[in-house]
């Protein structure tokens, strides 16, 4: 099996989990800009890639100290000890990155603090981006509901954003995993 075809399932089996999104598995290895600025390495913002990589606490984040974090998790999650990567590993690896971001998730899907997510907690954040963004009142989202000025498109939160504000918004979706 392809490389890309053995990843593109581990980004399924992992959304089916309801551990994050496809979005989110595409961006294991990136960074680039997101909802409301730069998201970094693993959606986190610049306050966790400083956690994660400033080993010196100097505020700064060094090509070294990178190369050096990645090393030793590829390191720990290299359980064969064979230089390389498997999906089973790396699924591991992408896991252990991503557990603090699917407990913020969690705690966001759990507003009472009960810490339990209730089926109306788990639908209401998509029930929420429906009511905001269907335009025409079918109660369905499609194309006929985007902005058609060309000088706005959807939000996280459901508001227009102008597109020469630079929020540097990518996706129209939400990361409520599916």
């Amino acid at each position: 099996m392809q490389n890309k075809t053995k990843l593109a399932l581990a980004a399924i089996a992992v959304s089916a989990l309801g551990i994050g999104t496809l979005a989110t598995a595409a961006q294991a290895d990136g960074g680039g800009w997101g909802w409301g600025g730069w998201r970094g390495h693993h959606g986190f913002g610049l306050r966790q890639l400083m956690e994660r990589y400033d080993t010196n606490r100097d505020g700064k984040i060094s090509q070294q100290e990178i190369d050096y974090n990645r090393t030793e998790w590829h390191k720990r999650f290299d359980t064969d000890k064979n230089g390389s990567l498997s999906l089973k590993e790396f699924e591991s690896l992408w896991l252990e990155a991503h557990r603090q971001q699917m407990v913020r998730e969690f705690q966001r899907l759990d507003p009472n603090g009960d810490a339990a997510v209730s089926l109306d907690e788990y639908k209401e954040p998509m029930s929420r981006i429906v009511a905001n963004r269907d335009r025409n009142g079918d109660g369905a989202l499609s194309r006929d509901d985007r902005p058609q000025d060309g000088k706005h498109r959807w939000r996280h939160d459901g508001k227009d954003q102008d597109r020469d504000q630079g929020d540097g918004n990518q996706d129209d979706g939400d990361t409520t995993p599916q």
